[in-house]
């Protein structure tokens, strides 16, 4: 029973000496740029694609994204409805996988992965329109990628025009978050 309460109380000292490391950990700032130079590409139910191309730079704690690109819309024919460009508005969140590392293969260690999530306005071409939307950009750099994102083809975008269309299958995509701070 002593033996018991012996590690019972020496397990909550290294909780408890850990804790203020995790929570400094979780609360770091950080600043990465993102790049898209090549067209992320994802489809909705009904068909329709969408290609994404762009870059900028997020930080987090405090939380902030600047950035913005390209979109090209085609239909499930391969028409395009529409093209223009995209700013980003707001950082919603930022969860990253991890730096240095794809499928085990090494990298440099300021190239990191995650899903980067922020709202966006999206401009067509010829028009004072200003689409809303939500943008997701999936890196599987790291070594912790989500079982639904852990191979090539799990790279790329999300984007979801509420209301109106979500293009949630990643057709193909190629990016990278380079960590500067």
């Amino acid at each position: 029973m002593k033996r018991t309460l012996a590690l019972i109380a020496f397990l909550a000292l290294v909780l408890a000496a850990l804790s203020p490391a995790i929570a400094l950990a979780d609360s770091a700032t950080h600043t990465y740029q993102f790049h898209m130079e090549h067209p992320n590409i994802s489809e909705a139910s009904n068909g329709d694609r969408v290609a994404v191309t762009g870059m900028g730079t997020f930080s987090v704690h405090p939380d902030s994204v600047r950035g913005g690109g390209t979109f090209t819309h085609t239909n499930a024919g391969g028409s395009v409805i529409g093209k223009g460009t995209w700013t980003a508005t707001e950082l919603i969140e930022y969860q990253s996988y991890g730096c240095g590392a794809v499928m085990g293969n090494p990298l440099p260690p300021n190239f990191c992965g995650g899903a980067l999530k922020m709202r966006i306005v999206a401009t067509p071409g010829g028009t004072n329109l200003q689409i809303e939307a939500i943008l997701t950009i999936f890196c599987i750099v790291g070594p912790n990628p989500p079982n639904s994102h852990d191979d090539p083809s799990g790279e790329g975008i999300h984007l979801v025009v509420p209301g109106i269309i979500n293009f949630n299958k990643i057709v193909e995509g190629m990016n990278i978050y380079i960590q500067q701070s």
